[in-house]
Protein backbone atom coordinates (compact mmCIF):
# COMPACT_ATOMS: atom_id res chain seq x y z
CA UNK A 1 0.00 0.00 0.00
CA UNK A 2 1.53 3.32 -1.05
CA UNK A 3 1.38 5.89 1.65
CA UNK A 4 3.01 9.26 2.61
CA UNK A 5 2.73 12.26 5.03
CA UNK A 6 2.22 15.62 5.03
CA UNK A 7 4.21 18.52 7.30
CA UNK A 8 1.41 18.95 9.36
CA UNK A 9 1.34 14.76 10.18
CA UNK A 10 5.02 15.46 11.04
CA UNK A 11 5.01 17.98 13.48
CA UNK A 12 1.66 16.00 15.31
CA UNK A 13 4.09 13.15 15.16
CA UNK A 14 6.81 14.89 16.68
CA UNK A 15 4.88 16.46 19.52
CA UNK A 16 3.67 12.97 20.65
CA UNK A 17 5.30 11.34 24.13
CA UNK A 18 8.22 9.27 22.79
CA UNK A 19 5.77 5.75 23.46
CA UNK A 20 3.19 6.68 21.75
CA UNK A 21 6.17 7.44 18.91
CA UNK A 22 7.51 4.20 19.32
CA UNK A 23 3.80 2.90 19.05
CA UNK A 24 2.90 5.02 16.35
CA UNK A 25 5.69 3.28 14.06
CA UNK A 26 5.18 -0.05 14.79
CA UNK A 27 1.39 0.02 14.34
CA UNK A 28 2.40 1.77 10.88
CA UNK A 29 4.56 -1.05 10.06
CA UNK A 30 1.81 -3.68 10.68
CA UNK A 31 -0.67 -1.29 8.70
CA UNK A 32 2.00 -1.77 5.54
CA UNK A 33 1.85 -5.31 6.15
CA UNK A 34 -2.08 -5.97 6.59
CA UNK A 35 -3.91 -3.35 6.96
CA UNK A 36 -6.77 -5.52 8.19
CA UNK A 37 -5.36 -6.52 11.22
CA UNK A 38 -8.18 -6.46 14.05
CA UNK A 39 -5.90 -4.20 16.24
CA UNK A 40 -5.68 -1.57 14.04
CA UNK A 41 -9.42 -0.65 13.45
CA UNK A 42 -8.51 0.71 9.83
CA UNK A 43 -11.93 2.26 8.60
CA UNK A 44 -13.02 4.62 5.90
CA UNK A 45 -15.23 7.52 7.40
CA UNK A 46 -16.75 9.43 5.02
CA UNK A 47 -13.98 10.81 2.85
CA UNK A 48 -11.58 10.01 5.66
CA UNK A 49 -9.62 6.56 7.09
CA UNK A 50 -8.72 6.21 10.25
CA UNK A 51 -6.16 3.69 12.07
CA UNK A 52 -6.36 3.08 15.40
CA UNK A 53 -2.44 3.74 17.16
CA UNK A 54 -3.35 3.15 20.85
CA UNK A 55 -6.60 3.00 22.41
CA UNK A 56 -6.20 7.00 22.90
CA UNK A 57 -4.42 7.89 20.32
CA UNK A 58 -5.61 7.72 16.09
CA UNK A 59 -4.29 8.56 13.10
CA UNK A 60 -6.17 9.87 9.77
CA UNK A 61 -5.35 10.15 5.81
CA UNK A 62 -7.22 10.17 2.89
CA UNK A 63 -6.81 8.35 -0.19
CA UNK A 64 -5.87 10.37 -3.34
CA UNK A 65 -5.35 8.28 -6.62
CA UNK A 66 -3.27 5.57 -5.30
CA UNK A 67 -1.81 6.38 -2.10
CA UNK A 68 -3.27 7.37 1.64
CA UNK A 69 -2.30 10.67 2.78
CA UNK A 70 -1.87 10.70 6.25
CA UNK A 71 -2.39 13.94 7.67
CA UNK A 72 -3.45 14.00 11.43
CA UNK A 73 -1.95 11.73 14.71
CA UNK A 74 -4.08 12.73 18.37
CA UNK A 75 -5.92 11.99 21.01
CA UNK A 76 -9.10 10.06 20.69
CA UNK A 77 -10.84 13.05 22.56
CA UNK A 78 -8.96 15.49 19.69
CA UNK A 79 -9.61 12.71 16.93
CA UNK A 80 -14.27 13.21 18.11
CA UNK A 81 -13.66 16.84 18.08
CA UNK A 82 -12.37 16.31 14.55
CA UNK A 83 -14.98 14.18 13.27
CA UNK A 84 -18.08 16.52 14.54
Amino acid sequence: MNSSTTSRFRKLFEDLPEQIQRVAREKYALWKEDSRHPSLHFKQIGNLWSVRVTRNYRALAIFREDTFVWFWIGTHAEYDELLK
